[in-house]
């Protein structure tokens, strides 16, 4: 077996001879004959003989003895790609096996003359049997590393050795080597020897005391060696390595000079040619250039650059010398690239070192720059586990070096931000980890270095692979770690704190649940007195508190401050992590305090806080993290108490943190935000436009520091986006606003449904959307953001720490809703709210003054202007606002906001009481308030028009002359100072009308200026009108005072204000979702107002114009549903562009005409709010392909209002007679196809009308004997014949023939009137059914309309739609299945005419709806109701449901022929609405249906058969179906039973026709 001698001193003293090749005697003893078997060693093969070399070696020689006799290989100099030497150097051994045989193996320090024996590097003895047994098999001598170091030097040592059974020459033997020196040399050898074993030790173990002891010995051995020996320079140069090692552990650059000089001596006596010199030119420029790098001689850095050079000219490319000389050049370029102290530490390590210290040293710098931020000292440790990777190669102890140099750079990155680090970090990890494959004990530790370093690039980049690998690793190596493992915690721990960032970054509920499990686990497995419990206490703390904001559970937040008081306890007065405690908690108890407002929690915060930041002094590492955590808890104070000085320091902490964070820092995004958002408080407070600029400067910074992808990109898009909405504010930049609505919506996207941030994304984009609609009055953008404050608040449930956030900004923008849209269901909501927020705030918490004002303005809102409110709400407003007055103490930024909301809630209580005292207080606060908003303010505007309201006010009520003059002047201050979007110029113009109207009153002139006050009046009014950034509903509004005061004055531009009004209303149903809810719309406003304006230009003389503004008033409802209908033929002809709009606007008119669906009663109203909002959108996007189309060559008026020449043509079949009864008068309008329209006043009156109309509907209702009912009509008739009809008629006879067609279009109450049957009925006297053939339009859009679609062929698809007894009905009716049968019969028996009947048994609802859909000539046979509150409603009665007039106008009949209506009151409008002509037969007109007959009263069955028959024989007399026969069929069918005297007269009428 084999002895192993490792580390075993080499002989002392033993001479080496100069000349190896000599022969060496031979005794008897050792003569053999040739056929004795000869020992022989024949070659010998060393692998890695560099491998771990602390120093640059010269060569390497291998000693051989046995029993006293010594052999010696020659000095071999290896290459730097050379892993193996080879001596081919026969050595004889003895013939006896058994003996004995040691080898010694060694590095030179020099090529030429040797001074001692180098280095040793192994020593070994072993059996020649055994040598011949490894021989033979091939088995090389292995070696483990020595004590103390990762590797060590030659890691196997292979001898080949043969037995030669006959006699050899002695031709290339190795002769023994004979030890002859003097006394003086062997001691000079010993010397030197010992120095190069203390120096070597000193490289082990960095004990100073060995390199002082190597120095002593080198000394020595320079003072023993003769000047002129040839050892001379070796000896020079073993002191010179020795000093320079001593003057870098010293690091004094003059020490420096000894070693220079001693290096350089040694050169001079090595002259060129000399093997030796290369490696002291090396040795000599490394320490000029180090002298050069700490002095900056730049002659030493000329000297060290002719040396290198000339190293490189003279040695091989491969030797060590000059891979040295490579990287000390490098060293120099790099050095002058600035990076002087760093490489000057590299420099060094090429002279002191080839290898990198033992794994434990290594790891003990490691631990030491961990503590302490030496920039230096960690590039260092950096340089040195790369050195040692370089050379250690496929080690067994690889791993945990590549682990430890993943851990150097991970450190490395996060306080220099280097990115290669961290890259290059992950790639060693991810290397070490396959060095320890499934099983390996070290395994977990490396899962959890490869985790936490992909965990910290995602915290930098945002990369969620590297998250999810992240708790993949973290998960495996807790599995690695099962319950009773020694390091389980830690694996907790670790697995809890990559679950809490994805919970951060992702929002998953159970990520956080599992989170604190884990951590709650890890610290059971900690009990009390363990040296990392308090690390535990501090991460569970921190997981609670973040339970705590996302779902507002108040024992979460208790307890994460119990924890982290526990842990503060367990880290005393010089803990190094303490001052992570003192943060920890302070932020815990900062956050409690904006929760509870609890004074005591943030000034105990701040004390904390501040002894934080006293343990980190300036230079300390984590001294920037302090200030930051400091600023942050000083402007929560000055937020709650409002010291400036709290915002200066502030200010001043976050900057002195951020220049602790140079560029690259990771941690620098963080400090730019913290500085930024208190130059933005500031600015809110002071208004220094300055800090806003900066705030937008640092914000714009980071964001740039995140780019796509990083996992707090969507922060910093929200941060920039705030100081952005700031700055429109300010300043009015459009651009402004218009980024921040783009970057929050960015952050939205990066905020996906179940992320932790999305609420308050959601938020802070409904915010900006709601800036934006107060500055351009575009609903969509409100709709929008109240929607997205909706998910907002149901993200955040009750207990959410930051519910009363979303409560208040729904809140605020259903306030605004209501006062755009006066929807009293708003502003109850916005109570509720605004209470329930303010039920979250504690008395001295300070966001309640915020609270109180939104509630008092809500409940002021109510009592002012909804239909609900009382003197109650306004007194409660009144104390509410006073309470939060008293919280804004004087200098405090939102007082004069404060000021201003009492003083309004004071003067409204005035107008309401007649309190001097409120008036007086009221114009007291304003002023101050007008006092705190300098010339500048963006506030300012708005103080000046309260001031003005007021002051007109107390004019009305005190008469002062000085009161209305003063008025004007802030009103007038006060309009420049708004910008052009801004909707209070609507308040300020409506002032100035109201001022001028009170001086043309009074008949005075302002300031004593001459000018016209009335037309000023009207000027203002209409410029309200006009703003479009007001909003629909309030132009409207203003339109309609117009009107008002134009009429009252008889001002000029009254029929402008009418045809304003007309545009706006037409405007403001266009956006009104359902057709229910837009006749609800209509009830708000003045039923008669395109009657009015009709008159109105009548009374100018402006026929035509009349006709125009009728058309456009007029049956609002069914022209929005038409828009969407309109017929595109001519358009697409135009080519692809215009093919391309077709397209598109045929999308959108499909998408508006089948939307909405009418939503039941009790649908929630976010529901409600969603289908509005989507049809909102579509009517803007068709807007947009209808302004397309219009800029396309002769499409200009492309679905404008039609003007009077297109809607002539209407009269192309027949004369439309325009009835139109206004306040003033009642006119008709009769319209030929070729000639001017002609202007008839008529004898009746509107009141007139009204009685006519009522008196008819009372007459056919009542329970009366035909004789009383026939008489009443009658009069009726005869009435109706004198005041209306007969003027018209006397007209007629100019543009039409006898018995020709006419067409009546009534307006107001002319629309229940039966104009047909008008006549004298006596004997010889005229009855208009014998002049003319009368039909009805309901605008002459829907006859043009109507016409233009009769061009088209349809298929001939007859249906008969009967029900005898529908839902609900007491008694059938009898005639319903034998009519259907009539209709079948009496069709004409031709193939290209289909049938279908539905009985009674089979129309239900959907059965009823498909047939009407399906067939384009239909007979309805059934009852009919009038629904008079919900005209919508009104329905033909099925089996099961009704099929309402909605079902209907939705049903999309654009190819429909005809329709025969046999129901009772299928033709009976509502008398609110009267205009807009809601029922069932112009509901099948409006849907499509050319010609329609129906009803205007109830009808007998006997009559509806009789008629029937009569009809369909006229109508299909000749066996063709033609819809424009219908009138006439009617007309003769009534007639053929005028003589019937069964049939009374009231159900002779009843039966009317609409369409063509």
């Amino acid at each position: 077996m084999s002895h192993f001698v490792d580390d075993s001193p080499p002989p002392l003293g033993e001479p080496q001879s100069s000349n190896p090749e000599q022969e060496r005697p031979q005794s008897a003893g050792e003569a053999h004959s040739c056929d004795v078997r000869q020992v022989h060693i024949t070659a010998i093969r060393m692998s890695n003989p560099t491998l771990g070399l602390r120093r640059i070696p010269a060569g390497f020689y291998v000693k051989v003895q046995v029993d006293g006799i010594q052999w010696q290989t020659t000095n071999k100099a290896v290459h730097v790609d050379q892993d193996v030497i080879e001596w081919k150097e026969r050595i004889d051994l003895p013939r006896e096996t058994s003996c004995k045989v040691r080898f010694d193996i060694y590095s030179s320090c020099e090529l030429g003359p040797m001074l001692g024996h180098g280095g040793l590097l192994r020593a070994f003895e072993i059996s020649i049997a055994e040598l011949l047994d490894r021989s033979d098999n091939s088995r090389p001598i292995d070696f483990q590393p020595k004590a103390e170091e990762i590797v060590s030097p030659c890691t196997s040592l292979s001898i080949t050795a043969e037995q030669s059974s006959y006699c050899e020459t002695d031709v290339g033997v190795l002769c023994s080597v004979t030890p002859s020196a003097s006394h003086d040399i062997c001691t000079l050898i010993l010397v030197t020897d010992a120095g190069h074993r203390t120096l070597g030790r000193y490289h082990r173990m960095h004990e100073i005391k060995d390199l002082d002891q190597s120095i002593k010995y080198f000394e020595r051995s320079r003072d023993l060696c003769p000047v002129n020996h040839p050892c001379y320079p070796a000896a020079l140069f073993n002191l010179a390595t020795a000093n320079f090692i001593n003057c870098h552990v010293g690091g004094t650059c003059f020490d420096l000079d000894i070693p220079i000089s001693l290096f350089q001596e040694a050169l001079d006596l090595r002259p060129t040619g000399h093997p030796d010199r290369p490696a002291t030119q090396l040795y000599l420029a490394i320490s000029l250039l180090s002298r050069f790098m700490k002095c900056s001689f730049e002659m030493d850095a000329d000297a060290a650059e002719e040396l290198l050079n000339e190293v490189l000219d003279v040695c091989h490319p491969k030797s060590h010398i000059y891979h040295s000389a490579l990287l000390t050049i490098e060293t120099y370029v790099l050095c002058l690239a600035g990076s002087t102290d760093a490489n000057d530490r590299r420099a060094v390590g090429l002279i002191t070192s080839m290898l990198p210290l033992s794994l434990k040293e290594l790891a003990h710098r490691l631990e030491l720059c961990l503590r302490n931020d030496d920039p230096y000292a960690l590039d260092e440790v950096i340089s040195l586990h790369y050195e040692a990777l370089n050379y250690y190669g496929a080690h067994y102890q690889r791993g945990e070096l590549l682990c430890n140099l993943g851990v150097a750079l991970e450190i490395h990155f996060e306080r220099r931000g280097i990115d290669e680090d961290l890259d290059q970090a992950i790639v060693l990890q991810t290397e070490a980890l396959d060095l320890h494959p499934v099983g390996h004990p070290n395994r977990p530790t490396l899962l959890n270095n490869l985790a936490n370093v992909l965990s910290t690039r995602f915290r930098y980049r945002g990369n969620n692979k590297d998250l999810d690998e992240a708790i993949v690793l973290h998960m495996e190596a807790l599995n690695l770690r099962p319950i009773g493992h020694p390091d389980r915690s830690k694996s907790l721990n670790n697995l809890a704190g990559v679950l809490s960032s994805r919970f951060e970054h992702r929002g998953n509920g159970d990520d956080l649940d599992e989170t604190i499990a884990l951590y709650a686990e890890a610290l059971d497995l900690l009990p009390i007195g363990h040296s990392t419990r308090s690390i535990l206490l501090d991460n569970l703390a921190a997981a609670l508190l973040t339970c705590f904001k996302h779902r507002g559970n108040d024992k979460d937040l208790d307890k994460a401050i119990v924890l982290h008081t526990e842990a503060l306890d367990l880290r005393p007065v010089g803990h190094p992590d303490r001052s992570t405690s003192l943060n920890n908690l302070g932020n815990a108890l900062s956050t409690c305090f904006e929760h509870r407002g609890t004074e005591k929690h943030l000034d105990e915060a701040i004390v904390l806080h501040t002894e934080a930041l006293d343990l980190h002094p300036v230079g300390h590492p984590d001294r920037s993290a302090s200030l930051n955590n400091f600023a942050f808890v000083l402007s929560t104070r000055f937020r709650h108490r409002g010291n400036d000085k709290d915002l200066n320091d502030a200010i001043m902490f976050h900057t002195e943190a951020l220049d602790l964070q140079p560029f690259g820092h990771p941690d620098r995004p963080a400090s730019l935000s913290g500085l930024a958002s208190m130059f933005s408080t500031r600015f809110k407070h002071q208004g220094n436009e300055e800090d806003l600029d900066e705030a937008i400067v640092l914000h714009t910074e980071v964001l740039d520091l995140h780019p796509v992808g990083h996992p707090d990109r969507s922060a910093s898009l929200n941060n920039l986006a705030v100081v952005l909405s700031a700055s429109f504010k300010c300043l009015g930049n459009e651009k402004d606003l218009s980024d921040a609505i783009m970057l929050y919506t960015e952050a939205l996207d990066l905020c996906p449904v179940g992320h932790p941030s999305r609420s308050e994304s959601l938020g802070n984009l409904a915010a900006a959307l709601l800036i934006c609609f107060e500055h351009k009055g575009n609903d969509r953008d409100l709709d929008q953001a109240i929607m997205l404050h909706r998910e907002a608040v149901d993200l955040r449930p009750v207990g959410h720490s930051d519910r009363s956030v979303s409560l208040d900004g729904l809140a605020t923008a259903l306030y605004t809703r209501f006062r755009r849209r006066d929807n009293d269901e708003d502003l109850d909501e916005v109570i509720m709210l605004h209470r329930e927020a303010l039920d979250l705030w504690p008395a001295s918490h300070p966001d309640r003054p915020t609270s109180l004002n939104n509630l008092a303005a809500a409940l002021f809102t109510c009592f002012k202007d909804s239909n609900q409110g009382n003197n109650r709400d306004l007194d409660e407003a009144i104390v509410l606002y006073g309470e939060a007055l008293q919280l804004y103490p004087v200098g405090h930024s939102d007082r004069p906001i404060s000021l201003n909301n009492l003083a309004v809630a004071l003067f409204n209580r005035f107008q309401c009481r007649g309190d001097n005292k409120d008036l007086d207080k009221a114009m007291v606060l304003h002023r101050a308030a007008l006092d705190l908003r300098p010339v500048g303010h963006p506030d300012r505007p708005g103080s000046l028009i309260n001031i003005a309201i007021v002051l007109s006010e107390r004019f009305e009520k005190q008469g002062n002359d000085h009161d209305l003059d003063e008025a004007l002047v802030n009103a007038r201050s006060a309009l420049p100072l708004l910008t052009t979007h801004n909707p209070h110029q609507s308040i300020v113009h409506g002032l100035e009308a109201k001022i001028h109207l009170h001086f043309h009153q009074l008949g005075l002139h302002p300031s004593g200026k001459d000018i016209d006050n009335l037309n000023a009046v009207m000027v203002h009014l209409k410029a309200c009108a006009d703003l479009v950034c007001s909003g629909l509903l309030s132009r409207l509004r203003m339109s309609l005072r117009w009107i008002h005061f134009a009429n009252q004055y008889m001002h000029s531009t009254l029929l402008e204000a009418y045809t304003t009004s007309i545009q706006l209303l037409d405007a403001y149903m266009s956006v009104t979702a359902s057709m229910s809810s837009r006749h609800d719309t209509m009830k708000l406003f003045p039923t008669t107002l395109a009657v009015d304006a009709a008159s109105c230009a009548l009374q100018l003389g402006e026929v035509c114009r009349a006709v125009e503004l009728l058309e456009q008033g007029r049956t609002l409802i069914w022209t929005q549903m038409a828009r969407f209908r309109t017929p595109l033929d001519s358009l697409q002809e135009c080519g692809n562009h215009a093919g391309t709009l077709v397209k598109k606007f045929r999308e959108l008119s499909s998408l508006l005409d089948q939307s909405p669906m009418e939503l039941l009663e009790g649908t929630p109203r976010v529901k409600i709010e969603v289908e509005a909002n989507r049809y909102a959108r579509l009517v803007e996007e068709w807007d947009g392909a209808l302004q397309d189309i219009r800029r396309l060559e002769g499409f200009s008026r492309f679905m404008l209002p039609p003007l009077f020449s297109d809607l002539q043509d209407a009269a192309c079949d027949g004369p439309v007679i325009i009835l139109i009864a206004g306040n003033s008068s009642c006119d008709a309008i009769i319209i030929p196809h070729q000639h001017s329209p002609v202007h008839v006043q008529l004898i009746t009156t509107l009141e007139e009308l009204e009685h006519l109309a009522d008196t008819l509907q009372q007459t056919v209702k009542k329970d009366a004997s035909p004789e009383e009912t026939q008489t009443k009509l009658i009069w009726a008739l005869r009435e109706l014949w004198t005041g209306v009809v007969c003027p018209v008629v006397e007209n007629l006879g100019r543009f039409t023939l006898p018995r020709s067609r006419i067409w009546w279009c009534p307006t107001s109450f002319f629309s229940f009137l039966p104009l047909h049957a008008a006549g004298e009925y006596k004997q010889g006297g005229r009855n208009l059914s014998q002049l003319y053939v009368s039909s009805y339009t309901p605008s002459l859009t829907a006859l043009i309309r109507a016409r233009r679609r009769h061009e088209s062929s349809v298929p001939m698809h007859f249906a008969a739609i009967g029900q005898n007894l529908p839902k609900g009905a007491s008694s059938p009716l009898l005639s319903v299945e034998p009519e259907l049968e009539l209709v079948r019969d009496l069709l004409p028996p031709t193939p290209a005419i289909s049938f279908t009947k539905v009985t009674s048994i089979e129309s239900t609802k959907s059965r009823a709806l498909r047939t009407l859909r399906d067939n384009h000539w239909l007979h309805f046979a059934c009852h009919g109701t009038q629904n008079l509150n919900e005209p919508f409603k009104s329905a033909f009665l099925m089996r099961d449901q009704p099929l309402s007039l909605l079902d209907i106008a939705q049903a999309g009949l654009s190819q429909h022929e005809f329709a025969f209506l046999s129901a009772c009151e299928t033709a009976v409008g509502n008398f609110d609405t009267p205009d807009e002509v809601i029922h069932l037969a112009a509901g099948l007109q409006f849907a499509g249906v050319k010609s329609v007959i129906g009803t205007f009263w109830s009808v007998d069955d006997s009559t509806v058969q009789r008629l029937v028959e009569a009809f369909y024989k006229r109508f299909w007399g000749d066996g063709k179906l033609d819809s424009k026969r219908a009138a006439r069929a009617l007309h003769r069918a009534v007639q053929s039973l005028a003589n019937d005297k069964a049939i009374p007269l009231d159900q002779r009428i009843v039966f009317m026709h609409i369409g063509l």
